[in-house]
């Protein structure tokens, strides 16, 4: 099955440019805001592939990701992967 699988250009530490694959998107009413989950393709050291999770912040039909503000935040966002992760199974 080929499946399309949106890709993005992201900026590491260090300013080079990445591709990045959109895993999903999402918002959470409580703080407003947009988040999206992507992957680098990165395998850890427990051989499982690294996801990111950043605030998708919008200006001027441009796009940049922030991070996520309070330790509440971030823990309503891993909740929200959580799920996600539950419905695949």
């Amino acid at each position: 099955m080929n499946e399309n699988k949106t890709k993005i250009i992201v900026l590491d530490e260090t300013g080079n440019e990445k591709e990045a694959e959109i895993l999903s998107a999402f918002s959470i009413k409580k703080y407003n805001k947009n988040y999206i989950l992507y992957t680098l393709n990165e395998v850890d050291e427990n051989d499982m592939i690294k996801i990111y999770a950043s605030e998708l912040i919008e200006k001027d039909n441009m796009y940049s990701l922030g991070v996520s503000e309070s330790d509440e935040e971030w823990a309503a966002v891993k909740e929200v992967m959580k799920e996600m992760a539950k419905s695949e199974e």
